[in-house]
């Protein structure tokens, strides 16, 4: 059964709707979002094939039942959006549709993954509380191993967090992490899933099984039941649904851990 106290934390919810929800419109809603979860792969793989084909009548009509889902689940703004360009979908530019449709994906398969940890996660969320202690900047964990087979995909990470307060570790395989981590306790872990010899699953494993217990948040572009559940299995905390965007890195790191606040120069 879906945890209601995280479902209130999923922003694409309307939260006045959750938590209003009676246990009648409850069980309507969880028979909604499995619908949703379970079906969302195929959906979109009709929705991007429309696209491709340039076929606006099939791409309105696949569109279309993925918001009605969407409403049933109260992510209500999230559908509106969609609906409201589903009304003048012909007079869209070309570019400009490729590019509402592959955000709006993006936006779908993160709330799939979120309601699936509402569902399946058994373990707490943990979250970085701000800290009143007069010595919290001296305590603050702010350092972060990425881990990731693609060279240019772990140079974006460092890229983005750069002058953010994090310090960031990029190492390209399981292999090597595992011996980075026999001298170093990093207080969050970035795992790409899909990596050669070793993958994320795996590796997620071994590191837990070696005594770390920093959250482990994986990049995914897979928002299958059955991926979503081996990931939570193997200890994942959460999830960023690729291509990462600086804002989506910032709000899901910052769930977890804080960076370096450094003091004013000026002063």
């Amino acid at each position: 059964m879906f945890d209601k106290e995280r479902l209130l934390r999923i922003s694409e919810l309307d939260e006045a709707e959750v938590a209003q929800a009676a246990d009648g419109r409850m069980n309507d809603f969880a028979t909604s979002a499995n619908l949703l979860i379970d079906n969302f792969p195929k959906l979109a793989e009709n929705v991007k094939t429309a696209l491709d084909g340039k076929n606006r009548g099939e791409l309105s009509k696949q569109l279309t039942d993925v918001c009605s889902i969407l409403q049933q689940i109260f992510a209500v703004k999230l559908a509106n959006t969609c609906a409201g360009k589903l009304g003048n979908i012909n007079d869209i530019q070309e570019d400009d549709l490729q590019a509402f449709v592959t955000g709006f994906l993006k936006t779908v398969s993160a709330l799939s993954i979120d309601l699936q940890m509402a569902e399946y996660q058994e373990t707490p969320e943990l979250s970085a509380e701000p800290s009143t202690d007069s010595s919290r900047a001296a305590e603050v964990k702010n350092t972060i191993l990425a881990v990731d087979d693609r060279h240019f995909f772990l140079t974006a990470i460092k890229t983005m967090l750069q002058d953010t307060g994090y310090k960031v570790t990029c190492i390209n395989s399981g292999a090597a992490a595992l011996n980075y981590l026999k001298n170093h306790k990093p207080d969050l872990f970035i795992l790409d899933i899909e990596m050669p010899e070793m993958d994320g699953y795996e590796l997620a494993g071994k590191i837990k099984a070696s005594g770390h217990t920093s959250p482990i948040i994986f990049l995914t572009g897979n928002a299958k039941k059955d991926s979503v559940v081996r990931a939570l299995k193997a200890g994942a905390a959460d999830f960023i649904v690729k291509p990462v965007t600086k804002d989506q890195l910032l709000e899901r790191i910052g769930k977890y851990i804080e960076p370096e606040i450094k003091e004013d120069e000026e002063e």
